[in-house]
């Protein structure tokens, strides 16, 4: 019997990873998670071992498969420093929302760091600019964002990067001049387009997970842009929002959308472009105030048709970057009212207000107005949050329920292997 032939995608999310397969026709055919153990979120090796514990348990569960080709996904903007032979880390690795490089980010704008997705302390140019004053890292340093340093180490190669992933540390088609004057040029990965065949996997991960024939692996995305993935071909005008721990907005648009000081920027996916940005606020600030349970019981008892008036912003910290970009405002999530229940309706209104601002944002600057909203993450399940949104944006909000972000990973890992044999 002719084995099945499947295309995996790695999704490497803030909470865990998890591996998906797709069947030749583009059916999912399975999915397995783990969680990230207590302290090894950010731990690279942590990132290879569940990986490889994951599609070792995959393929157990479909017998008679053989693996063609992977893809990985991951947070934009996590990103370390490794040697570029072996892969050994030679720094922690800095997460998406860190934020301690701000001296590096005004040594970066002084150099001339146009504002954008690399602008900043949350930038991967800032990032590295701290890392590379903080450790020995050596004049051949390789810098990596999170799921290209998983990808070099499928391939035995540290040196490639997607150009999804690199638009954070200063690629936009080219690299930003500050990355010459900063001292950066000699540490930047080789950039490809998603979907890219880079080789396959080493002979001794082959062996190790028992496969007879190794598999291609493929340049792969951010995890926001896998979550978009995952929902299958979309059209203009479609916008995706994940409720992550963060409040990421992408507007399926013919045309590329430039506003950095606003916060916007655009990916490029086959004949049409992915323009949006990434709040600050989001699903962290649920998490802080309330935990799971509470979230739950509190939601059921929002009065929906009752606003609130509250008019908060809801942050942890001062700082934010879309739909406003300023490093200095403020939370407002003030005056509490003694009900938790209407204080969880204040900031849910809060949340849909910077949502149909960004919308409105990305539309005032020449993107399609938004026509429909799908929604990805775990913030989708909340019901009185969905509805909310709807009567702020005013169209339709869908939950994407049932296609986890590493199914994004796999569809594009199936592109890649096609695009080849076409």
């Amino acid at each position: 019997m002719r084995p099945r032939a499947l295309c995996l995608g790695i999704d490497l999310g803030t909470s865990g990873v998890r591996v998906a397969a797709l069947d030749e026709r583009g059916r999912a055919c399975g999915v397995v998670a783990k969680s990230w153990p207590a302290g090894d979120a950010l731990n690279p090796f942590a990132w290879l071992r569940l990986s490889l514990d994951l599609i070792a348990t995959l393929t157990r569960r479909l017998p008679h498969t053989l693996i063609e080709a992977l893809a990985i996904d991951g947070t934009s903007g996590t990103v370390l420093l490794c040697a570029p032979d072996s892969g050994r880390p030679l720094t922690p690795t800095l997460a998406y929302n860190d934020q301690r490089a701000t001296h590096e980010a005004a040594q970066a704008a002084a150099a001339g760091l146009a504002p954008g997705p690399a602008h900043g302390a949350h930038g991967g140019i800032a990032k590295l600019l701290w890392l590379k004053t903080h450790y020995d890292i050596g004049p051949r340093a390789r810098a990596l964002p999170q799921s290209a340093w998983l990808t070099g180490a499928f391939l035995g190669r540290f040196r490639y990067c997607d150009e999804h992933n690199a638009l954070k540390l200063g690629f936009d088609g080219a690299w930003a001049g500050a990355v010459g004057p900063l001292g950066l040029a000699g540490h930047l990965p080789e950039i490809v387009a998603p979907g890219t065949i880079l080789g396959r996997l080493t002979p001794p991960l082959t062996r190790r997970l028992n496969l007879g024939h190794a598999p291609f692996i493929v340049a792969g995305t951010t995890d926001s842009i896998a979550a978009l993935l995952a929902l299958g071909p979309l059209p203009v005008g479609v916008g995706v929002s994940s409720l992550g721990s963060t409040l990421a907005l992408k507007l399926v648009s013919p045309r590329p959308i430039q506003a950095p000081e606003h916060g916007i920027y655009s990916h490029r996916l086959g004949n049409v472009w992915l323009a949006g940005g990434a709040s600050n606020s989001g699903g962290v600030v649920l998490n802080h105030y309330f935990t799971r349970s509470e979230l739950a019981r509190l939601s059921g008892d929002i009065a929906i048709d009752t606003p609130t008036h509250l008019r908060y912003y809801p942050l942890i910290h001062a700082g934010e970057r879309f739909p406003i970009n300023d490093p200095e405002l403020k939370p407002r999530v003030t005056p509490r009212p003694a009900s938790d229940t209407v204080f969880l309706q204040g900031l849910l209104e809060g949340l849909a207000e910077i949502e149909a601002r960004g919308y409105a944002l990305l539309a005032h600057h020449g993107a399609p107005l938004v026509k429909h909203v799908m929604t990805t993450g775990g913030g989708a399940r909340n019901g009185a949050w969905r509805t909310i949104r709807e009567q702020r944006l005013g169209v339709p909000v869908t939950n994407a329920f049932g296609s986890p972000t590493a199914l994004g990973a796999a569809r594009l890992a199936c592109q890649g292997l096609h695009q080849d044999m076409a």
